[in-house]
């Protein structure tokens, strides 16, 4: 089913910029627009991550299988620098996507904490675009733009002096003296 009316009213943002709304306006905006299924889906996907790619959505299980493959890459890497073996922390998905570890180990190979999350993010922003399918008012643009406002809230949930607070509680510094 197409939502030419719901995709149409949706504004475009980059993926630096602040979110034109929220995840929960989008979907009381969504509620009114969709399918009782594709709502249910949205809801699934906006409220999960990772979780067993069993949904009956193609996108919503792509999706899934491809953030379980991305989390088991970022888990490979990380266990290999710390010398650790990362098949605890490793989960089963279908299909693979051959591009997707490397992009994973050169979004990890950046050399800072932020420019190492912000290349995951763009990784998954990119996914999001690629699943979304070619027309561009079927329900799975309206799941693409979900994930894709989900990631800019995140971004825009950031703030300099939280990130310090837990710095100094990792460091048992808590002390407010920089």
């Amino acid at each position: 089913m197409s939502y030419y009316y719901l995709v149409a009213s949706l504004p475009t943002f980059p993926p630096e910029g602040p979110p034109p709304m929220s995840g929960a306006d989008f979907l009381a905006l969504c509620r009114e627009h969709l399918r009782a299924d594709d709502f249910a889906r949205l809801e699934r996907l906006q409220t999960e991550t990772a979780s067993t790619p069993a949904d009956e959505s193609e996108f919503v299980s792509r999706w899934q299988a491809r953030d379980i493959q991305m989390r088991n890459a970022i888990a490979r890497h990380r266990g290999n620098r710390l010398r650790q073996d990362p098949a605890p922390f490793l989960r089963p998905h279908p299909g693979m996507d051959a591009t997707l570890d490397k992009s994973v180990g050169d979004a990890l190979g950046k050399d800072s904490p932020l420019e190492r999350e912000t290349a995951l993010d763009r990784l998954r922003w990119t996914l999001a675009e690629s699943l979304a399918g070619t027309d561009p008012f079927a329900a799975d643009a309206v799941f693409a733009y979900a994930l894709k406002l989900r990631l800019a809230e995140r971004w825009a949930a950031m703030r300099e002096e939280t990130g310090r607070e837990c710095v100094r509680e990792l460091l048992g510094n808590n002390s407010h003296e920089q």
